[in-house]
């Protein structure tokens, strides 16, 4: 990955080099372009290369550049960084291999070794052979001595074969004759079996009669349809087995099979009448079964109901007599409190001013009391007080204390006035909240009577509304199941068309609807349009004409009344592309509208005949495909008239039965059973489809009318239960409301409204309070007013004559309110007496009897117990009257299921004849199938005997030519006699070798074999020696040639670069010998004593030559390049790459290093890196190289531009 991106940039996944050959020349001769483009792409796994655009192998791309004159042996036309210095200090063995590279000695090496090891192999192979043939040599002897003992064995086992064969012949031919007559003997029980067969089958045919009019019966009863199928799979069974016998005793299988077909068909449309009759029966009898358990249902529902009615009766009569009695008992409770209360009554104010009186004279009594006190006190002033000063600061405190409690004593008497006002008011807001709870109790239970009658009403007609769904599903199912029916009765006739087709029409067709039909399915926003609305179905499907005309019809138009039609010849194809992909099985054939070519309408009529066009009734869009079929076919009465027409008038004619009349002469016609026709299959089909639409039609409207009734019984189920939901409201309602008025009275009993204790105890209580408060304040005002007389008074320590009269007066005033009082107390403690015993009697019995009665009699359980038995009986209403209707309509069933039992008796008298008919048949066709079997046995034993005779004949191989004739003429015992003769002679030789003649034989032809590739090798061997001395000459010839070419060019590279020198190259041998290359005529023929290639060269010519190893750095540098020039001289390329070859020269030898270059860029293009000036002079295009961003950049440069970068690279490198 470090190869291919280095940075900090996008990552890159791959690196492209591209290198573009001028080929103006024809240079490359594999490519005709003036332009060749060479392409090498390296990624993470690939490493790919291209041609002008086209990825080619790397062998080719190596093969290019060897066909442009890049050699591989001389690869110093790229001259890489640091291969001069490489080859400067190199020593003279890396020169002598270079030097074998250029001279191209490798290809030598590589075919020398390669023929080192051919002649390895040949010599192995050589020994093998050498081998072989030793064996082969022995093999041949003991085969030549076994011969003669095969002959002898060769000529008794001809003799032993021969007579086997005439065994097993003989057998076999007699085996042949026993199955000759063993097939007589079949084909007479066939015939046998045949007249049985055809007895057996009118004998069915009239059960299956007996069975289709008892089917028409056995609907009505559930018994019997389990027997009828075993019947009709009995039935099933036997046609099976007698295929089965007929099959295995001859082969009349196509006629056992039209009288199958035509038996299923008879037994086809007895099972559809059947059916029907099946399905009306069968609807009547769960009609019954369903009233008849509905029945039972409401039965045990009516006495449910009658015993629930009793009940609730004696219950709400229990509840009605018990609210009389208490309500007498209320009134009587109620009259009694109204007395109790009249009393009270008339004795609570009387008890109130008593006890005002009694609360008057005691503060009167107190009053006069203080006063006394007071004057008694004022007589001690003079021992209490020292002045009167002192006094009245008490005085005025006193004064000031009695003012506060007599503001204090005001402020309770208010409260306790406004707790009495409140307690009036909110006496009078629970009376009319009581008032109010009661008139709503009232209205309540109006609504309960109106939700109860509507609940009764609703219950009505949900049983009215269930009626009617039950029937409408009943009508529903009946339909459905004649569907069933009848979708039964349209696949086997579909089935029944499909034995009249052959099976891949039939797939065919059947595919071909699957695949329309899978158009339609997948046909959005109308892509399959032409599809759908294209295909016209079969042209069976399209015929329309009177039954008469069926047998000619169909004759005429053969199997092409399986064609499909459709407008154009795309709409076939996309059918067909469909049904490929889909695998459908079948064979498809189409009529294509557009591409119809069809002959001239010929009219023709009379009484005699006509044009079979004439009786058609079709869509003129179909007029091609009609003509196409019927246009050369006319209608005759009979054969003598067709054939007449044929001549006259070029029809060919076809009579009503079906023969035909070509108008060539031919005749053609015969039996055709009428009962297997397609066209009135397909009529009857067609109107079964019809039916079956209108049937269709009805079960959507039954179904409709169900989803009717279901939603009729459900909206009346949710009236019921709203209605249900409201009584449980309203009941709920009376429950609070009741509640509600107990709390409020409850509060009136506490208040004292209604229970006198409480008020004695409570508001009596607060007026005592308040009356003794008032008094109070009467004290405390009089007591008030003594202080106040008392201030400001003489202070004296004796009372004054007024003053001792008013104490005499308090005192008579005190003695007679206390009698007085005493008096008013016995009083009112007589009456307090009365009246308490009053309100005891209402409080602890009159009242708390008063409201258990009221709330027994507005208790809600009379009232629901009532509605119970409203709904109940409305209920049991309904169930009677459905009742009556159940009954009604059982009777009608119970005559249809009389008159059922009748018939079916008579039918099973019938059916049991011809049950025994058939059993004696089948008895007789049982003894044929054993028979069969017999024969079957032993026509496969016999068989399996010729068979193995045949097959032993064939295991004796080739025969005599005498086999077949020889001892034909002898009997079987002669033949064994001479067999045991044969067999004890070749006794003698089992332990001969059977194979040995065609061992000597395949011995003798191994060893020529043998022999021929001996001599093939010899040959091999010596022509490979010739060319191993072949490939050393040339090797030897190549490197002189070489050697030569690269040292004269050196001497001549390198005088040129050192004008005053001179410089030769030295082979070097290992035994110290070397060749100069100036003596041409010394010869060295053991190439591989070659050791290295020197270099002697002298920078002036007055010095002597030196070694590379005398020289300095920079001239061996030179040194180099001369040998670079030199070899490059020898195998020119079209163009040289030089990276910084003059890195290590001086300015000098880099100026005679560019001239040499300019002087060989003349035939050829040469592309210099240097950071040098020398190089530049002579240079035609300049190229400077940056690096930014760890990324090489490549511009072209002037020519000044590159001698600054040199220059600038020079100062500051």
């Amino acid at each position: 990955m470090g190869v291919l991106h280095e940075g900090t940039g996008p990552r890159i996944n791959t690196a492209r080099v591209e290198i573009v050959f001028d080929n103006s020349d024809r240079r490359i001769p594999a490519i005709e372009a003036t332009e060749v483009r060479v392409v090498r792409q390296v990624g993470q796994k690939k490493d790919q290369y291209y041609i002008d655009g086209k990825m080619v192998p790397r062998a080719e791309v190596v093969n290019l550049m060897e066909s442009a004159g890049f050699s591989r042996s001389n690869p110093y036309y790229i001259v890489k960084q640091g291969k001069i210095n490489e080859l400067a200090t190199a020593p003279d063995s890396h020169r002598l291999k270079l030097l074998r590279e250029v001279a191209g000695t490798r290809v030598y090496d590589e075919r020398k070794e390669e023929s080192l090891k051919i002649l390895k192999e040949t010599h192995n192979k050589t020994k093998k052979i050498e081998t072989l043939l030793s064996y082969i040599d022995e093999r041949l002897k003991t085969l030549e001595e076994e011969k003669e003992d095969l002959k002898e064995y060769q000529k008794w086992d001809k003799m032993k074969r021969s007579i086997e064969y005439t065994i097993y012949d003989t057998e076999a031919n007699e085996t042949r004759k026993k199955l000759e007559r063993l097939l007589d003997q079949r084909e007479e029980l066939s015939s046998r079996q045949t007249k049985v067969s055809s007895e057996l089958v009118e004998v069915q045919a009239r059960g299956v009669r007996a069975s289709a009019e008892q089917r028409k019966l056995e609907a009505r009863f559930k018994g019997m349809k389990e027997e009828k199928e075993a019947l009709v799979a009995e039935q099933a069974e036997r046609f099976e087995k007698k295929a089965e016998l007929a099959l295995l005793i001859n082969d009349l299988k196509e006629d056992v099979s039209s009288e199958l077909v035509e038996v299923q068909a008879r037994g086809v449309r007895a099972s559809a009448e059947q059916r029907k009759l099946e399905a009306r029966f069968k609807g009547m009898k769960e009609e019954k079964e369903a009233l008849v358990a509905e029945q039972a249902e409401r039965f045990e529902k009516k006495a449910e109901l009658a015993l629930l009615i009793n009940d609730l009766k004696e219950d709400v009569e229990k509840e009605k007599s018990g609210r009389n009695r208490a309500e007498d008992v209320l009134n009587q409770v109620k009259a009694e409190i109204r007395e109790k209360e009249e009393e009270l009554e008339r004795i609570s104010p009387k008890y109130q001013k008593l006890i005002e009186q009694e609360s008057a004279l005691s503060s009167d009594i107190r009053i006069a009391e203080t006063r006394s006190k007071e004057l008694f006190a004022k007589q001690g002033h003079k021992d209490q007080f020292k002045s009167a000063e002192e006094r009245d600061a008490f005085l005025r405190r006193e004064v000031r204390h009695i003012t506060r409690q007599i503001g204090d004593t005001e402020e309770q008497i208010s409260d306790i006035e406004k707790s009495l006002e409140d307690e009036a008011r909110e006496e009078e807001q629970l009376t009319a909240h009581v008032q109010e709870l009661g008139v709503e109790l009232q209205e309540n239970h109006i609504r309960m009577d109106k939700a109860s009658s509507e609940h009764g009403r609703l219950k009505q007609e949900f049983d009215r509304a269930m009626v009617a769904q039950l029937d409408a599903t009943r009508e529903e199912k009946a339909v459905r199941e004649q569907l069933a029916t009848m979708n039964a009765e349209l696949a086997q006739m579909e089935q029944q068309m499909r034995y009249l087709a052959p099976r891949s029409i039939t797939n065919g067709v059947e595919g071909v609807r699957r695949i329309v039909q899978w158009f339609r399915d997948n046909n959005h926003d109308g892509r399959h349009d032409d599809v759908v609305k294209g295909y016209h179905g079969l042209l069976l499907d399209l015929i329309d004409c009177e039954p008469i005309y069926f047998q000619a019809v169909e004759i005429t138009a053969g199997s092409r009344l399986l064609f499909h039609v459709v407008s154009d010849d795309r709409v076939a194809l996309k059918i067909m592309k469909q049904f490929n992909q889909q695998n459908l099985p079948g064979e498809c054939n189409f009529f294509p509208v557009n591409r119809i070519v069809a002959p001239p309408r010929k009219e023709y009529q009379d009484a005699d005949g006509r044009a079979i066009l004439d009786v058609f009734d079709y869509d003129e869009y179909y007029d091609a495909v009609f003509r196409n079929v019927f246009a050369g076919t006319a209608i005759v009465r009979d054969l003598h008239l067709g054939a007449r027409f044929a001549r006259s008038e070029g029809f060919d004619c076809v009579t009503l039965d079906g023969d035909q009349i070509s108008r060539r002469g031919a005749l053609t016609g015969g039996y055709i059973d009428t009962k297997r026709s397609k066209l009135e299959l397909h009529k009857s089909i067609r109107a079964q489809q019809m039916n079956r639409d209108q049937l269709q039609m009805s079960l959507v409207e039954m179904q409709r009318k169900v989803s009717e009734k279901m939603s009729a019984v459900e909206k009346i189920q949710m009236e019921i239960d709203k209605a249900d939901n409201d009584m449980r409201v309203y009941k709920q309602q009376h429950r609070n409301l009741t509640e509600k008025k107990r709390y409020a009275s409850e509060q009136l009993h506490a208040m004292g409204l209604i229970n006198p204790a409480a008020l004695f105890y409570e508001s009596l209580l607060q007026k005592a309070q308040l009356l003794n408060l008032r008094n109070r304040v009467r004290e405390l005002r009089a007591q008030l007013e003594g202080y106040e007389g008392q201030i400001g008074s003489e202070f004296l320590s004796q009372l004054s004559r007024n003053e001792q009269a008013e104490c005499e007066r308090l005192q008579r005033e005190i003695l007679e309110k206390k009698q007085k009082l005493d008096q008013v107390a016995k009083e009112r403690s007589a009456l307090e007496t009365t009246k308490q015993r009053l309100e005891n009697q209402l409080t602890t019995n009159l009242l708390r009897k008063r409201d258990s009665l009221t709330a027994r009699i507005s208790d809600i359980a009379v009232d629901e117990k009532r509605h119970n038995l409203q709904a109940e009986s409305a209920e049991l209403n309904s169930v009677i009257q459905r009742l009556n209707e159940i009954v009604r309509r059982i009777a009608e069933l119970d005559e249809c299921l009389m008159e059922y039992d009748e018939s079916a008796e008579k039918l099973n008298r019938e059916l049991e004849d011809v049950q025994e008919q058939q059993k004696d048949l089948e008895a007789q066709l049982a003894d044929f199938s054993k028979q069969a079997d017999i024969i079957f046995t032993k026509q496969s034993t016999l068989q399996s005997k010729r068979e193995e005779s045949v097959k032993k004949i064939r295991e004796l191989g080739s025969l005599p030519t005498d086999a077949f004739s020889k001892y034909q003429g002898l009997s079987t015992k002669q033949l064994d006699k001479k067999l045991a003769e044969c067999m004890h002679e070749l006794k003698k030789y089992e332990n001969v070798n059977k194979k040995a003649l065609d061992q000597f034989v395949q011995a003798a032809s191994q060893k020529e074999d043998l022999t021929k590739r001996m001599e093939e090798q010899q040959k091999s061997q010596k022509s490979i020696e010739d060319l191993l001395q072949a490939l050393d000459t040339r090797k030897y010839e190549a490197i002189q040639l070489t050697f030569k070419q690269v040292s004269k060019n050196f001497a001549e590279v390198f005088q040129k670069l050192v004008p005053n020198g001179s410089g030769s190259l030295v082979i070097q041998t290992g035994k110290d010998d070397s060749m100069d290359a100036s003596q041409p005529d010394q010869v060295l023929h053991l190439v591989e004593n070659f050791v290295g290639v020197g270099i002697k060269v002298s920078f002036n010519g007055n010095s002597e030559t030196r070694e590379m190893v005398q020289l300095s750095g920079g001239q061996k540098s030179l040194v180099a390049l001369a040998l670079i020039f030199a070899i490059q001289k020898c195998d020119p390329a079209p163009f040289y790459l030089f990276d910084e070859i003059d890195a290590a020269l001086d300015a000098q030898h880099r100026k005679a290093v560019a001239d040499m270059i300019h002087e060989l860029a003349e035939n050829a293009q040469f592309i210099t890196t240097t950071f040098r000036p020398e190089l530049l002079e002579s240079a035609e295009k300049y190229y400077g190289v940056k690096f930014r961003n760890k990324v090489s950049h490549i511009d072209v440069v002037t020519k000044e531009q590159a001698y600054d970068f040199v220059e600038d690279d020079t100062t500051h490198g």
